[in-house]
């Protein structure tokens, strides 16, 4: 016996629902793939320019144990995910741009195990904060994991003119920590010396990724002169030094240099220098 017409289309209507289903979970699955996603202006036109997990992270110094995710090694990644990571650049007229950034997550004091990135989904309100509002006084809170999530996601692409090149199409990652509150950055972006989405190096080493802290970087960002930055002051104990490093930016070039100085070891003020230091080319 042959189905009538209207159990036909039922059939046929079932069908188109289940496929439409279907086509909305993977659309929503690819969307949750976007990690942020900006307009960026290049050469006077706009792009989309998107940073993409390969799949869906995992957590990484997540918020359901802040004793960990608020410790020195998460310091800039909590609350966090991980996973392998690309930017993608889409231009119209043009080739889709794919740059993988998984590899520059090259240090071993990463919270992760290695050959994945490390990207802040949550800001953490650490314990600076009054009146007992900060993560500590609420971690075993019932609701305090869903109260994370509804902070919506901390801002990665921070776009700005960090080579003095005259267009802010460069952005800052981190790729590791030294201790707590020492994030150490790559710059990531096109300039008008390289159209191509890449991560910058300096002029001294051009095939290893500059890594400079967040402080430089921004100081780099805000003097189009040379800048010096202390990374590391004396403290008066014996054995340790004093580390700056210089940075000047030529023609959209990073040019670097660093220098250390031995600090004094015992009746001097904090800080002084105990000879001269030896400069070294990065």
């Amino acid at each position: 016996m042959r189905p009538c017409r209207r159990s036909l289309y039922g059939l046929l209507g079932g069908a188109a629902a289940v496929a439409l289903a279907v086509q909305g979970a993977r659309a929503a699955e690819l969307a949750d793939l976007v990690r942020e996603q900006h307009a960026v202006q290049v050469n006077g036109a706009f792009e989309t320019w998107k940073l993409e997990w390969d799949t869906l992270p995992a957590s990484a110094c997540g918020p359901d144990d802040v004793s960990v995710a608020l410790a020195c090694p998460c310091s800039g990644f909590a609350y966090g995910e991980t996973g392998r990571l690309s930017l993608v650049r889409l231009r119209p007229g043009a080739t889709r741009e794919v740059l993988d950034l998984t590899g520059f997550y090259r240090h071993e004091s990463l919270p992760v195990p290695g050959n994945l990135a490390v990207l802040q989904r949550w800001l953490p309100v650490p314990a600076t904060a009054h009146d007992e509002d900060d993560d500590w006084h609420h971690a075993s809170d019932l609701d305090f994991l869903s109260r994370v999530r509804a902070r919506g996601a901390a801002s990665v692409m921070r776009v700005g003119d960090f080579n003095h090149d005259g267009q802010a199409s460069e952005f800052l990652l981190q790729v590791g920590a030294q201790g707590c509150g020492r994030h150490l950055m790559v710059l990531v972006g096109v300039s008008k010396y390289n159209q191509r989405v890449h991560v910058f190096a300096s002029a001294e080493a051009p095939d290893v990724p500059l890594e400079l802290e967040a402080q430089t970087w921004e100081a780099v960002r805000r003097s189009a002169g040379p800048i010096r930055v202390l990374e590391s002051r004396c403290d008066g104990h014996a054995g340790q030094v004093e580390s700056e490093v210089r940075v000047e930016v030529r023609r959209g070039i990073f040019h670097v240099q660093r220098a250390t100085h031995p600090c004094a070891v015992t009746g001097a003020v904090t800080g002084a220098k105990a000879g001269a230091g030896a400069d070294d080319a990065t």
